[in-house]
């Protein structure tokens, strides 16, 4: 058994093999840890993976078992005093990854630690948001909600989107890691929660950033059931933390809102009228199918 290393990478995998060895490739340095858990891939992942060698460890769970239980599996075989979770479709860089790791070890107080995010064109994305409320929710548009802070110092923020998250592997295991009753969206929202109950803050990074090509398993899995997911995995992260009324006031103005919208497009022929009619049904509490179902457990690990 070889030293253990500051830092371990976990990257959850699902049938990302186009994209898989650039995100690697990103992570992969002497000293470091890459660990991908993949969840019942049936493309070339593996094969992408094990081109690596010994500088990537491969844990095959058989089955999509979903991100936070995915995670979670890299948490438990990581090795590092730091645990980065690093999305498969991103790629990383040596100045986000120094700069993340220096803000976690010289500040105590710190708990996760995000950076910003751009996409191919290099454009950056807004990522920080705050927590799911009916405030936030009546924020109409998306670009009213989620922000892109600026800055050359850390910024304590509520949550960010945990395409790079990093955390102290003891502190994460306290915690219990992801909440893994969530299987896609508001894993991120939920943990950044927790480690704030915890007493430590979550800050997020503006002066270095990764690239992102934006969800795309969850786009390829969900298709136009997406929108939908994020609302419902959403609405199941506020209904852990709130009051029967206060549950139902957000239910019933967003279930409002978005059938009037879906009646809105329906009138005007419009595609997005099906999907205002799924978040509606989100909001009412008769959700379609979202999510695939969970097989029992099963882990195959290199």
């Amino acid at each position: 058994m070889t030293a253990a290393p500051d830092l371990s990478v976990v990257v959850v995998n699902w049938n990302g093999a186009d994209y898989l060895r650039d995100c690697l490739a990103s992570a992969v340095a002497p000293g470091r840890e890459v660990i991908v858990v993949d969840n019942g891939s049936s493309d070339a992942s593996e094969v992408e993976a094990r081109s690596f060698g010994a500088d990537v460890v491969w844990i095959a769970n058989g089955a999509n078992f979903g991100f936070s239980t995915a995670a979670n599996r890299g948490l438990r075989a990581a090795r590092g005093r730091l645990v980065l979770f690093l999305n498969p479709d991103a790629r990383a860089n040596e100045p986000a990854i120094e700069a993340a790791v220096s803000v976690l070890s010289s500040r105590p107080g710190v708990g996760l630690v995000g950076v910003a995010v751009r996409d191919p064109q290099g454009q950056v994305v807004p990522t920080v948001e705050p927590f799911f409320s009916l405030r936030a929710l009546r924020r109409g548009r998306w670009t009213e909600r989620v922000r892109a802070p600026e800055g050359r110092e850390p910024v304590e923020i509520d949550w960010c989107h945990g395409v790079f998250l990093l955390g102290r592997r003891e502190e994460l295991l306290a915690l219990g890691g992801f909440d893994e009753r969530f299987f896609l969206y508001a894993e991120d929202m939920d943990l950044c929660e927790r480690v704030h109950e915890s007493g430590r803050s979550v800050v997020y990074l503006p002066w270095v950033s990764v690239e992102h090509e934006g969800n795309r398993a969850g786009r390829v899995l969900l298709q136009e059931r997406r929108a939908a997911a994020i609302f419902a995995s959403s609405l199941q992260f506020y209904d852990r933390r709130h009051g029967w009324l206060a549950r139902m006031t957000l239910r019933v103005a967003a279930g409002a809102s978005f059938g009037f919208r879906a009646l809105r497009y329906r009138l005007q022929r419009s595609p997005l009228a099906e999907r205002y009619t799924a978040l509606a049904r989100v909001a009412l509490g008769a959700p379609p199918e979202l999510f695939p179902e969970r097989p029992a457990p099963r882990e195959v690990r290199s």
